[in-house]
């Protein structure tokens, strides 16, 4: 059974459509997509190659795309894919930004969603959240530290 839900951006809706086989199409026009790192991913549609970071959940994704951040509208359905951190349970910046905020410790547990950082990147808030239900293992950063994408930011267990 295949997926489809929209993404609005720059006011223009794209239709984004996931077959069963994991196959993408982008407005009808077959897309491939790699991981390209922590949290990010290259996309090819029609010869032009761009890199996404992702960050959120699949029901709540951020995407990050030339200096822009899109929020697409999913359906409870829906999947999207997204990569994991740089290490397995590992949540990593998306992009370069500034720690905001630290909301968890080592030894927290955590349910799917609940925000545990907020960065702040291009005078945006960009708040990181718990890919799933767990156990904070370790904390990789501080108020006020600069961080560059793939930074391990938190271990989750």
């Amino acid at each position: 059974m295949s997926r489809t839900f929209e993404v609005r951006w720059r006011g223009t809706t794209r239709r984004v459509e996931v077959g069963p086989d994991g196959q993408v199409a982008v407005d009808g026009a077959p897309a491939a997509i790699e991981p390209a790192g922590p949290d990010a991913w290259r996309v090819t549609i029609d010869g032009r190659t761009s890199v996404v970071l992702a960050a959120g959940t699949p029901r709540n994704p951020w995407l990050f795309h030339r200096g822009l951040v899109v929020r697409p509208e999913v359906d409870d359905e829906a999947v999207v894919p997204r990569a994991r951190g740089a290490a397995a349970g590992a949540l990593a910046a998306p992009m370069p930004a500034s720690v905001r905020a630290v909301l968890v410790a080592a030894g927290d547990r955590v349910t799917e969603g609940q925000t545990l950082i907020v960065l702040e990147a291009m005078k945006m808030e960009l708040p990181l959240r718990a890919p799933a239900d767990g156990t904070v293992e370790a904390v990789h950063c501080a108020i006020g530290d600069l961080v560059q994408p793939g930074t391990e930011l938190v271990e989750l267990a």
